[in-house]
């Protein structure tokens, strides 16, 4: 009977959307926008950022999804990286990385370059 009790809450848990890792805590969006005379790319942001804070969990090899090996999976995952990690004028996100720490001027560097659409 036990176990049927914890197999049900177990059930329960997995159908109502509670999810582990990196989706726990969500912040709030950033609210950052693209200046028009923004320079950061992925070639001079992004690839650097991500290779230093994030791909050890979310690279090829790395125990967590989603993955951010590429700019199009850093692309289609950019809501919730900025929710996650990312500052702005509405939100400082430091949910993630879960280890190191990230400067508050690259998390809005971040925020900016994902509002332009991660270039």
């Amino acid at each position: 009977m036990r176990l049927r009790a914890l197999l049900s809450v177990a059930a329960l848990l997995s159908g109502a959307g509670v999810v582990s890792g990196c989706g726990d805590d969500a912040g709030e969006a950033t609210g950052s926008t693209c200046p028009s005379d923004s320079a950061l790319t992925y070639d001079n942001f992004g690839a650097g950022f991500f290779t230093d804070h994030c791909l050890v969990c979310h690279g090829a090899k790395g125990p967590e999804s989603p993955k951010f090996d590429t700019v199009e999976q850093i692309r289609a995952n950019s809501g919730e990286i900025d929710k996650q990690a990312a500052a702005g004028p509405n939100s400082v996100n430091t949910n993630m990385p879960e280890t190191g720490s990230v400067s508050e001027a690259d998390r809005r560097q971040l925020g900016e370059w994902l509002a332009c659409g991660a270039p």
